[in-house]
């Protein structure tokens, strides 16, 4: 019987399909440490195979630190500040919390009501 030695295939680097990356939200998420455990393992998993997303959390981890250390010179152009501040003022209220337990008022606003507990229910 003769023993026949083969060499192992080099490894070519995975492919990955643009909707199997990680979105721009799940790496800052990660980065922060605000992914659930388990989206956590996926995403370390996937980090694994993918040198695209390792890049793009080695991006987003070097803005972060640089952002940290760097907080006093970061401004915001003056435009902006007061872009937002008109945005700020002039949004009206949102309901508060005493308005959360109370009863619909009118036909519309229960099929609201009804409409937003069926979309709360199909969610979870």
């Amino acid at each position: 019987m003769s023993q026949t030695h083969q060499t192992p295939k080099a490894r070519r680097p995975r492919k990955f399909a643009s909707q199997e990356h990680l979105s721009a939200e799940a790496v800052a998420s990660f980065v922060d440490g605000e992914l659930t455990p388990a989206a956590t393992h996926r995403a370390k998993v996937h980090m694994v195979h993918c040198t695209e997303c390792r890049g793009e959390v080695d991006r987003q981890r070097f803005a972060a630190d640089r952002l940290r250390s760097d907080s006093e010179d970061i401004q915001a152009p003056s435009e902006l500040v007061q872009k937002l501040t008109r945005i700020a003022v002039s949004c009206p209220a949102g309901p508060g919390a005493e308005d959360l337990d109370r009863e619909p008022e009118g036909f519309l606003g229960k099929v609201d009501y009804l409409y937003r507990a069926v979309r709360r229910t199909r969610t979870r």
